[in-house]
């Protein structure tokens, strides 16, 4: 939220929200993302540009807003942290050029809020980015890192510059505006997925997609446009900084020379007050330009995830490709594929979802739905009696292994050995490991009980470890197996941190005395593994 001291208010102001967004978070709340989805964007689904696809943020298919202004709206906000963050940032490959759109939904008694959101990440991509097992930092354009192809090629950006961990910005929906994230803050450690590269990880977001930006260079400081938009009668100034005083109107010679030096200009007063109303002119040009939208590639997760709309994709392409779709489909995208093309419901999200099939195609389709589901549970058969004969080779007893099985089966109906094994760890003694005996002790649970822990806990140990907890402060199997999940988390995430600086500190111990890179690897494989 904004006013908290970790979230830091940027100056300037954005263009009014479109109405669409609104509309869109509404329809994600009340429709789901796949039918929001396919009232926001294009109902097609596209490559992105090859030399644009190594770089993408969500995949390399994208989809394109519908409306025009949309985009450019998004894009406007990519300018506005581009020109009035506290730091240097540049609309490039290797420093802002993404981010991750995500709903956020809170609930105060019967009353549900939601909004949406974009968690931008810039300097995506710094000299660091790429290391050898010693820590070195593999140079821009080896090899080892790509070569050609090495997303850091042209960066500017290092860990150690001083204002690196201000590269997390979001923008709400709600109040239109950017905050950037200051990630030493303490309040915001638990949702810093990597510490060393300060990056605020889009998973603990609710995400619905991503936007990739990939303007020109110049687009929106071409200074013709800048002054052309400041100067049009029905276009207001967006901001209370007054412009440069002109004592008469700009010959076209003048306009030349204010072109040749706009660089010049904008640089210099990336730190001056009056700066600010320059870049209100170009975020207002921006988000005005049909161009900007251009530039704007989305990936939607509703839309490259809506079965019919990759079912009318690759019918553009072959039969084959039909196929080969279905293939790639879980058993629940294919039921739900199923449930619509057959449907005889006259409901909007039935029409909007069938409209994109042609009736003549659909029997072919669900025929080939059908035989690629009795093929999957011919395979899942086979597959979950192999399971089970695994935990009777472990001596398990035949109506354990069967309920823990079952117990631990997932989504799509496959049983894991992996999964009832670790359940019946936790739960039973005699198939508890001694090592956990030692620390657990060696009481029995119920399975059924026991299994509500492992949702979320999964292993034997913290499985346990979340018994123990409810049996502490009594806050119920779900709430116990997901604190010690994260505090498992955690604890990972700590052990890594630590054996990180021992490798820093080994690396410079080798340094220091002046090693070649295949002694110290020698060295260094052995250190570390003790």
């Amino acid at each position: 939220k904004i006013g908290r001291e970790y979230a830091h208010l940027i100056p300037g102001r954005l263009p009014p929200v479109p109405d669409d967004f609104r509309t869109f978070l509404r329809n994600v709340v009340s429709k789901g993302v796949e039918l929001a989805d396919a009232e926001f964007y294009e109902d097609d689904i596209q490559d992105a540009p090859p030399d644009l696809q190594r770089f993408m943020s969500g995949g390399r298919r994208v989809c394109h807003l519908k409306n025009w202004k949309n985009g450019a709206f998004l894009g406007s906000i990519f300018h506005h942290i581009q020109m009035n963050s506290p730091t240097e940032v540049e609309l490039t490959t290797w420093d802002l050029f993404h981010g991750h759109m995500f709903v956020h939904a809170t609930q105060k008694d019967n009353n549900l809020s939601c909004d949406l959101g974009i968690l931008f990440h810039a300097r995506e991509f710094p000299k660091e980015l790429r290391r050898n097992r010693l820590g070195k930092v593999i140079p821009i354009g080896h090899g080892d890192a790509g070569g050609e192809r090495d997303v850091r090629i042209g960066t500017q950006c290092s860990i150690h510059q001083g204002k690196y961990y201000l590269r997390n910005y979001v923008w709400l929906v709600s109040n239109n505006a950017v905050v950037v994230l200051d990630t030493h803050h303490p309040d915001i450690r638990e949702i810093i997925q990597d510490k060393e590269f300060h990056t605020v990880g889009s998973a603990y977001f609710r995400q619905i997609g991503d936007i990739n930006y990939f303007p020109p260079k110049g687009l929106g400081g071409d200074v013709h446009k800048l002054f052309a938009t400041v100067e049009r009668k029905n276009l207001p100034k967006h901001t209370s900084f007054p412009p440069p005083k002109q004592a008469h109107r700009s010959t076209p010679d003048e306009r030349r020379k204010r072109a040749q030096s706009v660089e010049r200009d904008i640089h210099s007063m990336q730190k001056a007050h009056r700066h600010r109303w320059y870049a209100a002119q170009v975020v207002h040009y921006v988000s005005h330009s049909r161009e900007t939208a251009g530039f704007i590639y989305a990936t939607p997760r509703g839309a490259l995830f809506s079965p019919t709309l990759r079912i009318k994709v690759a019918l553009k392409e072959s039969r084959e490709r039909v196929y080969k779709e279905i293939q790639r489909m879980s058993d629940d995208m294919l039921h739900g594929l199923s449930r619509v093309l057959s449907s005889t419901s006259t409901q909007s999200i039935y029409k909007v979802l069938q409209s994109r099939v042609d009736s003549c195609d659909r029997p072919r389709i669900l025929g080939e739905i059908k035989e690629v589901l009795e093929s999957r549970d011919a395979k899942k058969r086979n597959s979950n009696s192999q399971q089970l004969e695994k935990l009777k080779n472990l001596n398990i007893q035949l109506n354990h292994a069967n309920l823990a099985l079952k117990l631990t089966s997932g989504a799509s109906g496959l049983l894991s050995a992996f999964r009832a094994e670790n359940l019946l760890q936790a739960s039973i003694s005699k198939y508890r490991p001694k090592e956990l005996i030692a620390k657990y002790g060696s009481e029995d649970y119920d399975l059924t009980k026991a299994a509500l822990y492992q949702r979320h806990a999964f292993y034997a140990e913290s499985t346990l470890r979340a018994i123990l907890l409810d049996a502490k402060e009594g806050i119920g199997p779900a709430e116990a197996g997901k604190k010690i999940a994260m505090l498992c988390a955690k604890e990972a995430h700590e052990r890594w941190e630590a054996l990180r600086k021992r490798r820093e500190g080994i690396v410079a111990l080798l340094n220091s005395k002046g090693l070649d890179d295949k002694l110290m690897d020698v060295i260094y494989s052995y250190e570390v593994s003790q």
